[in-house]
């Protein structure tokens, strides 16, 4: 058994009087817990190979640890990312209505913040429009005069469905906003939904 080393050799003389007390503390306390007991003979024998049956319950055991793990990632991540998409910052609000075959139709744009590239974020709500044939969709229009200038696509489901899109436009007084159906390529796209 060694002697105890002296205990300004293991701190120095550089540390606050705050900080060598509470290692001295802490140095007095292990020395008088004496050091650890001898390793029993048992423990010093050199272990026998585990066996083949061990060692396939580990790695089942680590394999559904694993999957327990990824199962459990994937849900938080789900959680955190739904989280960001409901918690949106809306400058104002425009409420649209539908009109034609469609008047049953609702929606509402919040449209975000400028952020620095000159993008308006924006969350559509969409809830009563019909769903499309193949290759249909709807389109969000900023409409200024004469002028419709598009601000993204999409497709709806039954209930209520939410788009995020942008608008990298101007945005001022005279702005309309109009929700258009593309049916069929090269057609008219008359609107359905309307700012009131």
């Amino acid at each position: 058994m060694s002697p105890a080393p002296d205990f300004r050799e293991l701190v120095g003389d550089d540390l606050p009087a705050e900080e060598l007390l509470r290692l001295r503390r802490a140095h007095d306390a292990l020395v008088a817990a004496g050091p650890p007991p001898e390793l029993s003979p048992h423990l010093a024998e050199p272990s026998r190979p585990p066996r083949r049956e061990s060692v396939l319950v580990r790695r089942r055991f680590a394999v559904l640890a694993l999957a327990a793990s990824l199962g459990v990632a994937a849900f938080i991540g789900g959680a955190v990312f739904g989280e960001q998409r409901a918690e949106f910052d809306a400058e104002f609000t425009v409420v649209m209505r539908g009109i034609g075959p469609e008047r049953g139709a609702l929606a509402s744009l919040e449209v975000g913040q400028r952020d620095d590239a000159g993008n308006w974020p924006m969350r559509l709500r969409v809830r009563g429009l019909a769903g499309l044939a193949p290759r249909g969709y709807y389109e969000l229009l900023l409409t200024k005069g004469a002028r419709r200038i598009p601000c993204g696509n999409f497709t709806v489901h039954d209930g209520t469905t939410t788009v995020l899109l942008n608008a990298p436009y101007e945005l001022d007084g005279s702005s309309g906003w109009v929700v258009a159906v593309h049916r069929k390529r090269h057609v008219e796209n008359p609107p359905v939904i309307m700012t009131t």
